[in-house]
């Protein structure tokens, strides 16, 4: 990694990671205000049945925890990120191979593969300050907003954890696509075609037992938050599975990145 091309691209791209930060913790403390007039009922019932399934809502709440994965982490939460993602990922190469700035890149002693890395490593940093911000503001909120003592801090921790392997995963393959792809509209294109799809296979599976198979086909279907406030999710393999997607995709972009022509 290049720490000059590190800091500089930092500061390009800070304000970015700022404007998703603001707007995810805006909704998730929205969310946890609105869990201290519901606590007799539950706010999503009055949605038709496969709407429920489809969003994941059908779990129930369970506390505080319960309330906040179904209302935030299920839906609000997965959106917001993988925008994020998408659009970061591509301002890091594919937005400078277009514009033509990644030809100033290249003219310096720094190798492709420190550049990729570099880059690679400012979206990581930025997605676990981003998570790591949220964990952090969400169990102070918890604390203060919330008088009963059904917020479990614990479960709470661990779905931002497998939050952050998710979008380690999803913002693996939106790098590699930048990677691979000249123009930045063609980058976010693949990436969002591909977020889109896993997202409606996510959707569909929980819609209906016949279509199930469908979860088999998309990355979302490791991040199950409203088991994790259940307690009843395994976590080991979906932390496996996507650590795994994730490398995979980051090691394959750095190679392509280091082996292809660029039309500069």
């Amino acid at each position: 990694m290049n720490t000059a091309l590190f800091l500089s691209t930092v500061k390009r791209t800070y304000r970015l990671f700022a404007i998703f930060t603001a707007l995810i913790l805006f909704y998730l403390l929205v969310i946890m205000g609105m869990y201290t007039s519901s606590l007799e009922s539950d706010p999503f019932a009055m949605l038709p049945e496969a709407m429920r399934d489809a969003l994941g809502l059908s779990a129930g709440l369970h506390g505080m925890t319960g309330f906040i994965a179904t209302g935030f982490y299920g839906v609000t939460f997965v959106v917001f990120m993988i925008i994020l993602c998408i659009i970061a990922a591509n301002q890091l190469i594919a937005n400078l191979v277009d514009r033509g700035s990644m030809a100033y890149l290249l003219s310096t002693p720094v190798s492709r593969s420190k550049i990729a890395i570099t880059q690679a490593t400012v979206l990581l940093t930025g997605l676990f300050m981003l998570i790591s911000i949220t964990t952090a503001v969400g169990l102070i909120a918890g604390s203060i907003l919330i008088d009963q003592d059904d917020f479990n801090r614990s479960a709470f921790i661990q779905i931002n954890a497998m939050g952050f392997l998710l979008f380690f995963a999803i913002s693996g393959y939106a790098f590699f696509f930048s990677s691979i792809f000249n123009e930045a509209k063609q980058s976010l294109l693949a990436s969002g075609a591909l977020s889109v799809v896993f997202y409606m296979f996510q959707l569909l599976s929980n819609m209906s037992n016949d279509l199930k198979w469908l979860d088999r086909f998309t990355v979302l279907t490791f991040f199950k938050p409203a088991e994790i406030a259940a307690g009843s999710a395994d976590l080991l393999p979906s932390m496996i599975g996507l650590g795994m997607i994730g490398l995979l995709f980051y090691t394959s972009a750095i190679y392509v990145f280091k082996r292809r022509d660029l039309p500069l």
